[in-house]
C-alpha cells in the first residue's frame, strides 16, 4: 500500500511538473507571436499585440535580447497603438541603448505623443526621468526643428504644470519652451503669463525654475518680473534671475545687470552673468562697466568680462567689428592700470582688428610680462604683415615667454612674415633660433622661402636653415640639407648632416 502511494506521489509531481513546463512552452510561444506579431506589417495585429503585452505589463521583457531591427519594428508597432499606454511604453524604450532604436521611438513619439492630453501627459514626464537617454528622447520628440510637437494646445500647459511639481523636469522644461521651435511658433505668449505667475509660488524651487525658463525663453516680456524677483526673493532666486536678465539681455536689463556686477555682496557667478548680459547688450555704458570690471578683485568676473568685451567687439551688421567696442578696447590698452590693459588685449586675441594693430604693438613694450606676451599672442593672424617687424623685435624679449608668443605669432603670419624671418636667422643669436622654430613650424609652407636662404652664402644663416629644416621633419627638406651638407663650411656641413640623420631616424 505505501509503495502505491509512494509511487502516486511521484506521478502527480511528474504530471505537476509537466503542466509547469507546457504553461511555460505555451506562455513563451505565445509572447513570440507577439513579437512577431508587432513585425508583421499587419496594422490591426501589430496595435494588438503592442497592447497586449503592454497590458500584461510583458513589453520591455518581450522584447529584451531581441535584434535591434525586431526592436525598432516593436517602436512602430506603438506608434499604430497611439494612445496614452503606447506613449508611456515609449518613454520606458527610450532606454533602449542602441540609438537607431532611439531615434525610431523618438519618431513615434513624433507622431503619437500630442493624440490627446492624456497621452501629452504620459509624453512630458519623460523630462523629469532620471535617465539620460529618456530625457534627451523626450525633448528631441517636443522640440526637432523638421518633426518636433512644438507647442500644440495643451504642451504648454502640460509642461509648466509638470515643472510645478517636479523638480527634475524644471530645467528640461525651460529648455523646451525656450527651444527655437516653441519661440518661433508663439509659445511664448502661452509660456510667459504661466512661468510669471510661478514666480509668486510658496516653493523657492518653482520660483526659481521658473525664474530660469524666463531665461531661456528670451522674451523682453520677463523683464520686469524677473528684476522684482531679483530685488524681493531669496539669494539663490536672485542669482536665478539675474542670469536670466542676461540670457534676456534686453536694454531695459542693463540696469539691473549693472547693480549685480558691481554689487559685491552678490556671489561670483551672478556677477560673471552679468558680465556676459553687459557684452551682449553692448551699449556705450556696458562696455564701460566691463572695462572697469577688467580691475576686480574676482578672477572669474574678470575673466567673463574679457570674453564679454571680446563677444562684444565681433562682426555687426554694420561691418567686420563693433568699431566702438574695438575703439575702447584700443584706449584701454593704453591704461595705467595693468588688469586693464592686459584685459583689453586678450579681449582683442581672438578679434583679429587691424585697426588694433598700433596699439598692440606699443603693447609689447609694456611693463607687464603678462600683456606683452598677450599683445604678441593677439598679433598673430594670417597675413598681418604690419606686426612682422615688431613680433621680430620681441623675439629678443628678456622673458622667454614673449619670445616664444612672437614665435607663434609670425608662425600664424604665414609667409607674409618669412623673408623677415630668414633675415632674422642671418644674424645669429636668440633671434635666429626662434626665427628657425617659427617657420619649422609652417611646415611646407615655409619651404620655398628656406630653400632659397639656402643658397645665400652666409654660413649662419645656412646652419639655421639646415636646423628649421630638420625641426620641419618632412622629407621634402632633404634635397636642401643633402646640398648644405656639400658645404665647405664645416659647421654648416655638420649640422646639415645632423638633420638628415635626424629625419631618417624619425621615419
Amino acid at each position: 500500500m505505501n509503495l502505491v502511494r509512494k509511487y502516486l506521489n511521484y506521478l502527480i509531481f511528474g504530471g505537476i511538473v509537466l503542466l509547469v513546463v507546457w504553461l511555460a512552452v505555451g506562455h513563451s510561444r505565445h509572447m513570440r507571436s507577439l513579437v512577431d506579431g508587432m513585425a508583421s506589417g499587419n496594422s490591426e495585429m501589430e496595435k494588438s499585440s503592442a497592447a497586449e503585452l503592454i497590458k500584461d505589463e510583458q513589453f520591455m521583457d518581450a522584447i529584451t535580447g531581441e535584434p535591434m531591427s525586431t526592436r525598432i519594428k516593436a517602436s512602430e508597432a506603438l506608434a499604430e497603438l497611439a494612445n496614452d499606454k503606447a506613449v508611456k511604453q515609449c518613454i520606458a524604450f527610450l532606454k533602449d541603448p542602441d540609438k537607431p532604436v532611439q531615434d525610431s521611438i523618438v519618431q513615434t513619439l513624433q507622431k503619437i505623443g500630442a493624440n490627446s492630453p492624456a497621452c501629452i501627459k504620459a509624453l512630458v514626464t519623460g523630462l523629469k526621468d532620471g535617465d539620460s537617454n529618456v530625457q534627451k528622447g523626450t525633448i528631441a520628440a517636443l522640440t526637432n526643428s523638421s518633426r518636433g510637437i512644438g507647442p500644440k494646445p495643451g504642451v504648454v500647459a502640460a509642461i509648466v504644470s509638470l515643472m510645478k511639481t517636479e523638480g527634475g523636469a524644471r530645467n528640461n522644461g525651460g529648455t523646451v519652451l525656450g527651444s527655437q521651435l516653441f519661440v518661433k511658433n508663439g509659445a511664448n505668449a502661452e509660456s510667459l503669463p504661466l512661468l510669471i505667475a510661478l514666480l509668486q509660488d510658496k516653493d523657492e524651487g518653482v520660483r526659481g525654475g521658473a525664474a530660469a525658463a524666463l531665461g531661456k525663453i528670451g522674451d523682453p516680456g520677463a523683464v520686469g518680473p524677473l528684476k522684482t524677483a531679483m530685488h524681493s526673493d531669496t539669494a539663490q532666486v536672485r542669482r536665478i534671475s539675474v542670469g536670466s536678465l542676461a540670457l534676456i539681455a534686453a536694454p531695459t536689463c542693463e540696469d539691473a545687470l549693472t547693480e549685480a556686477i558691481t554689487n559685491t555682496d552678490d556671489d561670483s557667478e551672478a556677477r560673471s552673468q552679468s558680465a556676459a548680459g553687459l557684452g551682449r547688450i553692448a551699449s556705450k555704458s556696458a562696455i564701460a562697466t566691463l572695462i572697469k570690471a577688467l580691475n576686480d578683485d574676482d578672477n572669474n568676473l574678470r575673466s567673463s568680462a574679457i570674453t564679454s568685451l571680446a563677444l562684444a567687439g565681433r562682426p555687426t551688421s554694420e561691418g567686420p567689428f563693433s568699431e566702438p567696442v574695438i575703439a575702447v578696447l584700443i584706449s584701454s590698452l593704453q591704461s595705467p592700470i595693468e588688469n586693464i590693459q592686459l584685459g583689453a588685449a586678450k579681449a582683442l586675441q581672438p578679434l583679429n582688428a587691424p585697426q588694433a594693430n598700433s596699439a598692440l604693438i606699443a603693447a609689447l613694450r609694456a611693463n607687464s610680462v603678462d600683456t606683452r606676451i598677450t599683445a604678441a599672442t593677439a598679433l598673430g593672424y594670417k597675413d598681418n604683415r604690419a606686426a612682422v617687424e615688431p613680433l621680430i623685435s620681441a623675439l629678443r624679449d628678456e622673458a622667454g615667454e614673449v619670445n616664444t608668443a612672437a614665435r607663434d605669432a609670425l608662425t600664424l603670419i604665414g609667409p607674409a612674415a618669412n623673408e623677415a624671418l630668414i633675415r632674422a636667422m642671418q644674424k645669429g643669436g636668440e633671434e635666429a633660433y626662434y626665427a628657425a622654430q617659427s617657420l619649422a613650424n609652417q611646415g611646407s609652407d615655409a619651404l620655398p622661402a628656406l630653400q632659397k636662404a639656402a643658397q645665400i652664402s652666409n654660413p649662419l644663416g645656412q646652419k639655421w636653415v639646415a636646423v628649421a629644416l630638420g625641426d620641419m621633419g618632412s622629407v621634402e627638406g632633404r634635397p636642401t640639407l643633402q646640398i648644405l651638407r656639400q658645404s665647405s663650411d664645416p659647421d654648416v656641413a655638420f649640422v646639415a648632416q645632423e638633420q638628415l640623420d635626424r629625419i631618417v631616424r624619425a621615419q
